[in-house]
């Protein structure tokens, strides 16, 4: 039998912490991945077996190693089922789950630490200078928002960037993500973080959080992050590719300077900077074009222009269509 690796069991126990208030997971849901792996869960003390079986009033139950006994208290006969799978339940020890996710994503300072009942410290990520309090948050939804910003705030100092590492969904309303900018603070899904490392499978890549570096201007609607390469727009991450990062870059520049226009032989010189390879004038459009649709198909902004905020001429090159005070850098 194959079964599934290490890093869906782990997505699974994340899944059913999020969904449901007594986090368990049935046994019969584990026969699909390796005995080792769900054996060394055990041992971690994050799979907890639930010793309670209830009789039925005329018979007792046990489980001993993978098989159910039914016991006739007043005979004594049993019979025996080779396949407990069925009725054997584990709790998810929360606290358990957050010292792994800890150890294995190589986190540091205070935590793991409960801040209520949705929310625990991890720990703090550093890397290359920068600096994050990581919390993992379950049931992050509109209506539980605003609870646990406060509980965060009110355990975690209001100056330190945070990255909330959500157990289910992330997608959060237009203002609510900007009040988490304001805060210093971003989302992300525990899932899309989770590295896939057979070996540290509960290792979280934390080097893709993305935390405002330094206080927002209130009436930007184009934010850069140089640092942490990432942009924001009304309050709406846009997915710009790596490799584009410093064109875009380029073309708010000249916009908060001049508000003209870039060359096309500054932005292939940026592009062959950036990637390290010889850049052409093909390469130079279709890094427009990809950034055109960093804009246009993102399904969360409205009223977007044909040309992606991004004007295009012959021979000239290209202009950010915005104006200065609608774009401000963050670091």
């Amino acid at each position: 039998m194959t079964f599934a690796n290490a890093a869906e069991l782990v997505r699974l126990l994340l899944r059913q912490s999020d969904r449901h208030p007594i986090r368990a997971v049935a046994a019969a849901d584990l026969k699909f991945y390796d005995p080792g792996v769900v054996r060394s869960l055990r041992n971690r003390g994050i799979l907890v077996e639930r010793e309670d079986l209830s009789d039925d009033g005329a018979a007792v139950f046990q489980v001993v190693d993978d098989s159910l006994l039914v016991i006739d208290p007043e005979t004594g006969e049993c019979e025996r089922y080779e396949d407990a799978l069925d009725v054997r339940t584990f709790d998810i020890d929360i606290a358990a789950l957050c010292r792994a996710i800890r150890e294995q994503s190589g986190l540091g300072g205070p935590g793991p630490a409960a801040l209520s009942a949705r929310v625990w410290r991890l720990g703090r990520h550093e890397s290359h200078g920068r600096a994050a309090e990581i919390c993992l948050v379950r049931w992050l939804r509109e209506d539980t928002a605003q609870e646990i910003l406060d509980h965060v705030r009110g355990a975690i100092d209001s100056e330190a960037p945070v990255a909330l590492v959500s157990l289910g969904s992330c997608d959060l309303p237009t203002a609510v993500a900007r009040q988490l900018d304001g805060l210093r603070m971003t989302v992300a899904r525990a899932e899309d973080l989770l590295r896939d490392d057979p070996d540290r499978p509960f290792a979280l890549d934390l080097a893709r959080t993305r935390v405002p570096t330094g206080p927002q201007t209130l009436n930007a609607r184009l934010e850069i992050d140089r640092i942490g390469r990432r942009v924001v727009f009304e309050g709406i991450e846009l997915a710009v590719e790596p490799r584009d990062f410093d064109a875009f870059v380029l073309l708010a520049e000249e916009a908060v300077a001049a508000g003209g226009w870039v060359p096309k032989d500054s932005v292939a010189a940026t592009l062959q900077a950036s990637t390290g390879r010889e850049s052409n004038p093909e390469q130079v459009d279709r890094c427009m074009n990809r950034l055109r649709d960093a804009f246009r198909r993102n399904s969360r902004l409205n009223a977007v222009p044909r040309n992606g905020f991004i004007e295009r001429k012959s021979k000239v090159g290209a202009r950010l269509v915005l104006t200065s005070s609608e774009i401000a850098f963050i670091a």
